[in-house]
């Protein structure tokens, strides 16, 4: 692209399910992951203090859980291709750390609840003055975005929409007035100053995460403001619990005019691959071979050991990295749900002006 179209930086949250046990047992997650996280954590402080999380499951007490999914997060860069190889090599990193344990990427399992749940959060820095454009603009995008990254097909057990993560989360919901309220698709960070999409499902395959990459990478560098509309992206959000609809696939043509992106990303989804496996042979080679597309990109099973830690495992775990990072912790959730936006507030109206429009209008 010209080098006079607008600066973007861009970044990368990724969390994944850790599963042990078997077929027989059942799959869970497990405290002993904290020891892989552990391991990271001393080998780089200064990277994986702020590099690595582990999100615990809330809601009513008989459901809390110290670990749900696992997190790491990537560097600033300022190219998708960048991003990509950066994100691979951080799941290298975790995939060496923990060497037992099925990592699953998926939004959501089949017996999760809408506080056990995973998701891939991309950051997206701008000058200040393009916030509002930027943001705009992948608003009028984010259901394409969504619906390419679908990959959690059930609710409460059984088959449900693509997105049924997105429907069911607490953390995210329709899109408000307030872009710095945290629990929606689509906000401003009040501790980076980011556009973040928080409304994408993991995804494993790098050649789907690099077309969602570079799309939103081209949007967000787009010059020209256009037309979106909050109640408008709100409606689409229907969509997630039953698929790509007519108006939807119009706007993944706009994205393909804007970016390459291939439409067809929305419609041969990995929450159908995962049916259809599911289906075909069954949990466990389905999840190990989840665990394979995760650690290396291809979709096999490479034969990761997955069998039930001790229960001393999690408490060291717990003891090495949960503890040493409070601290940290405890900084990070106050500036991310109560810091002050320091300079002026982010003014994002609910529609653009009557100018503006769809691209080449």
């Amino acid at each position: 692209m010209p080098a006079s179209l607008p600066h973007v930086t861009l970044g990368l949250e990724e969390e994944v399910f850790v599963l042990y046990g078997d077929a027989r047992r059942g799959f869970r997650a497990s405290t002993a992951s904290f020891g892989g996280l552990a391991r990271l954590l001393w080998r780089d402080w200064a990277g994986n203090v702020g590099g690595t999380a582990s999100n615990f499951r809330r809601g009513p007490p008989a459901r809390r859980e110290l670990m749900s999914s696992v997190e790491v997060s990537t560097p600033v860069h300022a190219h998708p291709a960048t991003l990509l190889a950066s994100a691979l090599s951080r799941r290298q990193e975790l995939s060496r750390a923990l060497p037992r344990g099925l990592m699953v990427p998926l939004g959501l399992l089949p017996g999760s609840d809408a506080y056990h749940t995973a998701g891939l959060h991309v950051h997206v820095g701008v000058t200040p003055d393009r916030l509002a454009t930027v943001y705009g603009n992948l608003a009028r995008y984010l259901p394409v975005l969504a619906h390419a990254s679908a990959s959690s097909p059930w609710w409460q057990g059984r088959p449900a929409g693509p997105l049924s993560r997105v429907t069911h989360s607490f953390a995210l919901g329709p899109l408000t007035p307030d872009p710095l309220a945290r629990f929606q698709d689509l906000i401003v960070t009040r501790r980076l100053h980011t556009i973040e999409l928080r409304v994408l499902d993991p995804i494993w395959d790098p050649e789907r995460l690099l077309a969602v990459l570079t799309a939103v990478h081209a949007l967000a560098r787009l010059p020209e403001r256009l037309a979106w509309s909050r109640d408008t992206y709100n409606r689409l959000r229907g969509t997630y619990a039953t698929g790509p609809d007519e108006e939807v696939r119009a706007l993944a043509r706009e994205v393909q005019a804007l970016s390459g992106f291939d439409p067809a990303w929305i419609e041969d989804t990995a929450a159908q691959r995962v049916q259809r496996e599911w289906a075909a042979h069954g949990e466990a080679a389905t999840l190990a071979a989840l665990d394979g597309a995760y650690r290396t990109g291809r979709w096999a099973d490479v034969g990761t050991p997955h069998a039930r830690p001790a229960r001393w495992e999690g408490a060291a775990g717990f003891a090495a990295y949960y503890v040493p990072k409070l601290p940290y912790m405890a900084r990070k959730v106050r500036a991310e749900h109560h810091a002050r936006w320091t300079g002026d507030a982010p003014d994002i109206p609910d529609t653009l002006p009557a100018d503006a429009g769809a691209p080449g209008r």
